[in-house]
């Protein structure tokens, strides 16, 4: 194999900016290559596309763009791809001491959970602090990351039951699929009635709004770049432009046009 062809299977981590008071990286980690190593300092990983399991020593906890990883310093850590031919890609910030404190006011909750749950919002923060070709914008993203980071009070669980994790693979493996609840249950060997209960417990949330957050989060990646919006709609699995735009204005308070125009306005003014 050439330099070339090394260098494409290859993860790649690249820096977005380093302020001082944060430190933000991108990470895109191929499905055959989940990223180990040891963190040196705390870290929060907001995970945009894909999904795995974070491990450290025995304790295993789920990751995906509806949760917010809180790494704690000093872990030898081991990432685990879940969903077959599918990596992770992620936004990894690495605050200073001051600024979880001035921004938290307590530094240590957070990291306690190791997980907290993940909103819309700040999945739209993470893709816009990805295009940002301007430094002093990239900066004042990564702080309203950090503040949107600990803004949702819903609870996840850090083990949650093999049937829950079974559950959030087949959606991410199959996002747009028009699944029933029975469907999804048969396929694990459980009833309908557990699944439901256990994804409750595990995710705050039921089944249906965990993939609605999903295909909005991937719209979120993709509306930047795409002219037709009912094309995309249909793409992530809803049944029309108006439904799209109905689900996305309900989470985020604009409309997906709306999204657009502002993110590529931020890239066309740097």
């Amino acid at each position: 194999m050439n330099a070339s062809a090394q260098h494409l299977m290859q993860n790649v981590r690249r820096e977005l900016f380093d302020s001082g008071l944060i430190l933000a990286e991108e990470i895109i980690a191929r499905p055959e290559l989940p990223p180990r190593g040891d963190t040196s300092r705390r870290q929060l990983a907001i995970t945009y596309a894909g999904a795995f399991e974070f491990q450290v020593g025995r304790s295993v906890t789920w990751v995906d763009p509806s949760r917010i990883l809180f790494a704690e310093a000093n872990q030898s850590f081991v990432d685990h791809h879940v969903v077959p031919g599918t990596g992770h890609r992620s936004v990894i910030l690495t605050p200073g001491l001051g600024a979880m404190e001035e921004l938290w006011g307590n530094a240590d909750a957070p990291f306690a959970g190791r997980v907290r749950a993940c909103t819309l919002r700040a999945q739209m923060l993470v893709q816009q602090l990805r295009r940002a070709e301007e430094p002093l914008a990239a900066q004042e993203l990564g702080i309203a990351l950090l503040e949107e980071s600990v803004a949702e009070s819903r609870q996840v669980s850090t083990a949650d039951p093999n049937c829950v994790r079974r559950a959030k693979a087949a959606l991410h493996d199959c996002p747009e699929g028009r699944f029933t609840l029975a469907q999804i249950a048969s396929d694990l060997g459980v009833t309908p009635i557990h699944l439901t209960q256990s994804f409750k417990r595990s995710e705050g949330i039921p089944l249906y709004r965990y993939q609605t957050i999903l295909r909005l989060g991937r719209a979120l990646d993709r509306l930047p770049d795409r002219d037709d919006i009912t094309d995309l709609a249909f793409e992530l699995g809803f049944s029309s432009h108006s439904h799209f735009t109905a689900a996305f204005r309900s989470e985020l308070g604009m409309t997906p046009s709306h999204y657009r125009a502002e993110t590529r306005s931020r890239v066309s003014a740097a």
